[in-house]
């Protein structure tokens, strides 16, 4: 992607979904919505941890789908999603817990270069996100093991949950496009990510 427009328009998508993601989680990790009470000077302290956490989490899971589609020949870039990027604020603020839905890397259905089979490379590009999260949350996981931290603990948990949650078979999840591509390779891939969450609870 070469056009300076979409480049500077897919940069502000990004920002602007990290924003209001660590913004959503941070609230929902200071209280119980607006119903059960909300600790405002917790929602601050929380967000740079937030930030942080889903920098990796959220930003190397979209990159990852992004990067591995371009590799593969075709054009690929973040886009947010204006309509469903509220309730990753709404949700938590009602309801306490988050639902985040903030965009997609949108994929061109054609080739610019190369050769390779469509099936193949859906699934290489869906697993890319989940692995990302996978890998993040293994070496999240040694941290918090090496230097007994929950700020790792934290980072390994959600990148852990994020892994788990992108690779169910449901549409349109990333699990969803795998399963069909080559169930045989997304089955592992789940359980490993299922295994993590199951330990770092």
């Amino acid at each position: 992607m070469h056009d300076p427009e979409l480049r500077r328009r897919e940069l502000m998508d990004i920002v602007i979904s990290l924003v209001v993601l660590s913004l959503g989680f941070s609230i929902s990790m200071a209280g119980r919505g607006i119903v059960g009470g909300i600790r405002w000077n917790l929602v601050v302290a929380y967000l740079p941890l937030t930030a942080f956490v889903l920098l990796f989490a959220f930003i190397g899971h979209e990159l990852a789908h992004r990067q591995v589609a371009r590799r593969l020949g075709y054009i690929a870039m973040y886009q947010a999603d204006y309509n469903l990027l509220p309730l990753a604020v709404i949700f938590p603020l009602l309801f306490g817990f988050v639902f985040a839905a903030p965009g997609a890397v949108v994929i061109s259905p054609f080739r610019l270069h190369g050769h390779g089979d469509e099936r193949r490379d859906r699934f290489f590009i869906s697993a890319a996100g989940p692995l990302t999260n996978i890998a993040f949350a293994a070496a999240g996981a040694a941290l918090m093991t090496a230097l007994q931290s929950e700020i790792w603990w934290f980072f390994a948990y959600i990148n852990a949950w994020l892994a788990l949650f992108n690779l169910l078979p449901i549409p349109p999840l990333d699990g969803s496009k795998m399963i069909r591509a080559n169930p045989a390779l997304w089955l592992p891939i789940i359980a490993v990510a299922a295994l993590l969450v199951l330990w770092l609870w």
